[in-house]
């Protein structure tokens, strides 16, 4: 990944634009995508996050996180930039678009265009939330968008949950 790319990424948790990822701006993120954190846990995964203790994720620190979720070190995989994760979607998307299609990509680990049960709970451990730990739980977080029930979310699924509020907008 880029360091383009990991911008694009940064600034979708970074409201205010400040450079620096607080608390705050996680936990609303998170809900973002549906996932309610209790304070303690954001407390813990912002611990986790913050390699150098100032309270706020600098762009840096966010790289390494991104990273080690993404698994670029991986070999055999496909690099993954915004014109080839955004290929085949017919025409210039606009920034929403581009900006949701980054968002699936963490969660789509492998690129085949997916999210799956073992990339959603691999992503949430990853941040070390124990909302999603279980198998059980990442496949009822799946079949809350899973419109066409194969399993798995794809990117227009992914769409649909974010323009509805996450997965808490769908009852979950």
């Amino acid at each position: 990944m880029d360091s383009t790319e990991l911008r694009k990424v940064f600034k979708m948790f970074d409201k205010n634009g400040d450079g620096r990822i607080t608390k705050k701006e996680l936990g609303e993120s998170f809900k973002n995508f549906g996932i309610f954190i209790p304070d303690d846990e954001l407390d813990a995964t912002m611990d986790k996050i913050d390699a150098n203790g100032d309270g706020c994720v600098d762009v840096e620190e966010f790289g390494l996180l991104y990273r080690s979720i993404l698994g670029d070190d991986a070999a055999g995989r496909a690099p993954r930039t915004a014109a080839a994760a955004i290929g085949g979607e017919g025409g210039a998307p606009d920034d929403e678009d581009e900006g949701m299609r980054e968002a699936f990509n963490v969660f789509d680990q492998n690129g085949d265009g997916f999210i799956t049960v073992d990339e959603l709970r691999s992503v949430l451990s990853s941040l070390g939330l124990k909302h999603g730990r279980t198998a059980d739980d990442c496949r009822r977080m799946i079949s809350m968008v899973d419109a066409d029930g194969d399993g798995r979310v794809d990117f227009k699924e992914f769409k649909q949950m974010m323009r509805g509020g996450g997965f808490a907008a769908l009852g979950g």
